[in-house]
């Protein structure tokens, strides 16, 4: 009896060993199928989305088309897992339809995952609605297993040609464009040397020691800057990355370039930006035969979604490690939100230090994935990789983004604290400082080791400093203050550049391009529109000359709570947009609502006394203001031909055709004394959009009357310090619109003369070039009577 138990049990275990192991190839079979199409979905889903939500999401996840495979092969590991878990748990628990289960929880975290992707719903609608679908699927699926089943199979390999054609099509797509673009670059010219542009994001230059701070922050730069020219007052163009990348790159203003922002991309275009069709350093460099590529560290603001990549035959910004990947994919994002910004036991810190994500404290209130760094040594090793992979016969061009400096500050954990002490937001932010250049020291010996150095022109720069509380702000792209827009920027060239040079003339980073072309003796310098700052140190004599630098920061209509507070203490950008000149030892800042602020940083580097309404600066402030409005139009003094002349209240058509140089200039005969009332009014937008004036009053010379009303600083609301003496005649003769579309509008006493005197009109717009299409009408006449002149421009 007992051998006849036996047998009749053998072939019951075989049995069921058998259908354990079908019931394991079941599971296998749905978690990869589940998993690839769920990522596929996904990863498509990401680069969708990130279209509407991309200034929304901040410094989180963004994505390229590399985001398509990575999902896809993440999510089936992640499904494989959890069938595997699925699979033992019904191992134990025999009487669980293990397929029913897995199909029911592979189906709520793939609808879960859809439905959280657009980051527009409630994660626990998300959840209901996914354990919901997951039920219903699963139900049907115990009703119709076998066919489902055979679904799967049949089209499982249809789904693994998918993510191989995506991976091959994706990945080799990117080598073959490389390819194809190396292989039709020009012969370089002979002796041409490398240029390497260094960018230290967020590093502000009175915390270098080479630029007086008492710390040894920076003794690898500052040996640089004995060995090259720096430049004292060098001015980056806004106070945030973007649009202080794109002058760098095209050597133009914002107001030219006109990427203020990062605009919403549009769901049907899927053309990549192309920084306003303006021609960039890197393509000018292509032209000469060089290889370019660029390295980001800001994976949010300076990358090739928002069309940096034009003038780079290599990009890398997103996914250069394995971490980075799964963090950028949906439940890499849910794990690092629920589990690792939360937890702060000693095992989940040490997680988030393998993440080089830092300390909860510290990172507390940055956004979700901002603070997971490529630090600047793995940026290091990104561009080593390429040079030594590449043609050594070419030379290169390579653009390098640093992010170390930026908020949150310190280095890596494993980075030893340098010897100052570690209490505040600013010893850390030192402390980045001292990592960053030891990795800029690193990267040199890297260099002459591949005997390199003594060919290469290397810039150092930033795009924009760091407020570290001053002005009661902490961190930057709110305001325009000295701490904001002074940056670094040092020239080494080996027996191109000279040794131990000190340039003290205010000049801006949008030079980069011009300067970096005439050291390579290339005649399309003159295709970049600032001036080639390298005359300041071969030709000492131009000093005085030098035009004054420009700063601009579009509004903001999004802010923190905290930067809502902070708001309330000095004028900023979630207020309305700003600009600001640096000329000599003098700041003006003007903010579109709330007035303007001058200060003298030489004497005030804090900038806290602002100088505006002082009687003793008033021709400084005049000379400024009508600074920034030559560097915004493009003009310097006004001349007779230029000017439309306002006679009989008609305007000469005969000389009525539109301004070449980005503003409209009138003259006017007036009697001294004569009190007279200019005004401007937008008119319905056309082609070209809606004027936003900007009226000013000039001599011959180009030079502010001083002798004006304006009442649109009379009282304006606080932090703005409004006009102290509203009813005289004794302000600088420029109105700036307080809002857009209005009118514009100032009244002038007419200086005292023995005969008629000429006053010359301009009209200008905020964001510096009128376009094609607008149309305003322009009204002089007595202040006391009615209109005399009236003219209408746009045709």
């Amino acid at each position: 009896m007992q051998e006849q138990r036996s047998s009749l049990q053998e072939p019951l275990q075989q049995q069921a060993s058998s259908a354990a192991g079908e019931s394991a190839r079941q599971i296998l079979l749905i978690a990869i199928w589940f998993g690839i199409v769920c990522g596929l979905v996904e990863g498509c889903g990401l680069l969708l989305v990130q279209r509407v939500n991309w200034e929304r999401w901040g410094p989180t996840v963004h994505v390229s088309g590399r985001i398509v495979w990575i999902s896809a092969l993440f999510d089936m590991v992640l499904f494989l897992m959890v069938g595997l878990m699925v699979g033992a748990l019904a191992r134990l628990v025999r009487s669980l339809p293990a397929v029913v289960v897995t199909v029911w929880v592979l189906t709520g975290l793939s609808v879960y995952d859809w439905l959280i992707l657009t980051d527009r719903l409630y994660h626990m609608s998300c959840l209901l609605l996914a354990v919901g679908a997951g039920a219903a699927v699963s139900r049907w699926v115990g009703k119709h297993e076998a066919a489902a089943l055979r679904f799967w199979r049949r089209s499982l390999p249809w789904v693994l040609t998918v993510v191989a054609l995506a991976f091959a099509g994706i990945q080799g797509g990117r080598w073959w464009s490389e390819h194809r673009k190396l292989a039709s670059l020009a012969p370089p010219v002979p002796g041409s040397p490398n240029v390497l542009v260094v960018v230290i994001d967020t590093l502000r230059a009175d915390h270098l020691s080479g630029y007086g701070y008492p710390r040894p922050t920076s003794p690898s730069i500052d040996r640089l800057a004995a060995q090259g020219v720096l430049f004292e007052n060098a001015v980056s163009t806004c106070s945030w990355s973007f649009p202080s990348h794109v002058s760098l790159l095209t050597g133009r203003y914002q107001f030219d370039h006109g990427l203020g922002r990062v605009d919403p991309m549009p769901l049907l275009d899927w053309s990549k930006p192309d920084l306003a069709g303006f021609p960039t350093l890197g393509e000018k460099l292509e032209q000469r035969g060089y290889r370019t590529a660029a390295f980001s560290a800001n994976r949010d603001y300076f990358t090739t979604s928002l069309g940096f990549e034009r003038g780079f035959t290599h990009f890398e910004d997103y996914f250069h490690s394995p971490i980075d990947m799964v963090l950028r994919t949906l439940y890499g994002r849910e794990f690092d939100r629920l589990f690792l910004r939360r937890a702060a036991t000693p095992g989940i810190l040490r997680l988030r230090r393998l993440f080089g994500m830092g300390s909860p404290d510290a990172d507390a209130s940055y956004p979700v994935i901002g603070s997971r760094r490529k630090w600047a040594p793995e940026v290091n090793r990104e561009l080593l990789r390429w040079i030594d992979h590449g043609e050594r016969q070419r030379p290169f061009f390579a653009f390098l983004n640093y992010f170390d400096v930026h908020d949150p500050y310190g280095g890596p954990h494993s980075y030893p604290a340098p010897l100052w002490p570690q209490t505040s937001a600013v010893d850390r932010y030192d402390d980045g400082i001292k990592f960053v250049d030891d990795a800029v020291g690193q990267l040199l010996a890297e260099l002459e080791k591949r005997g390199l150095t003594q060919n290469t022109l290397i810039v150092i720069t930033s795009d924009h400093g760091e407020s570290l509380g001053d002005h009661g702000m902490t961190n930057h792209g709110q305001t325009l203050y000295r701490e904001l827009v002074h940056v670094p920027l040092i020239f080494w060239f080996p027996g191109r550049v000279p040794a131990g040079v000190r340039i003290t003339p205010a000049v801006t980073g949008a030079s980069i391009p011009a300067t970096v072309l005439n050291l390579l003796n290339d005649d399309s310098a003159g295709q970049f529109p600032e001036p080639d700052i390298s005359v300041l140190w071969s030709s000492p004599q131009t000093r005085p000359d030098w035009p004054p630098s420009l700063s601009e920061l579009a509004s903001r209509s999004f802010g923190s709570e905290k930067e809502k507070r902070e708001m309330r203490l000095a004028p900023t950008s979630l207020t309305g947009p700003m600009k600001s000149v640096v000329a000599n030892h003098w700041h003006l800042i003007v903010h579109k609502i709330l007035g303007s602020q001058l200060f003298d940083w030489s004497r005030d580097p804090s900038e806290t006394h602002n100088l505006i309404y002082a009687p003793e600066v008033q021709e400084t402030a005049a000379h400024l203001v009508a600074a920034m409005e030559d560097v915004l139009g493009g003009t310097s003094s006004p001349q007779d031909a230029s000017a439309i002349v306002l006679t009989g209240g008609l305007l000469d058509r005969g000389r009525s055709q539109r301004s070449t140089n980005g503003n409209d200039l009138y003259r006017i005969e007036a009697s001294p004394g004569e009190l007279l009332t200019v005004e401007v009014q937008s008119e319905k937008a056309h082609a070209g959009g809606l004027l936003d004036p900007v009226l000013s009053i000039e001599n011959a010379s180009g030079e502010l009357y001083r002798s004006c009303r304006n009442a649109a600083d009379d009282h304006v609301p606080a932090p703005g310090i409004s006009d102290p003496t509203p009813n005289a005649f004794d302000d600088i003769c420029v109105n700036i619109n307080p809002e857009v579309g209005t009118d514009s509008r100032l009244e002038i006493a007419v200086p005292a003369s023995k005969s008629p005197m000429d006053l010359y009109v301009r009209v200008s717009d905020w964001n510096g070039r009128m376009q094609p299409g607008m149309r305003y009408r322009i009204t002089v006449m007595p202040t006391d009577k009615g209109p005399n002149v009236v003219a209408r421009w746009g045709q």
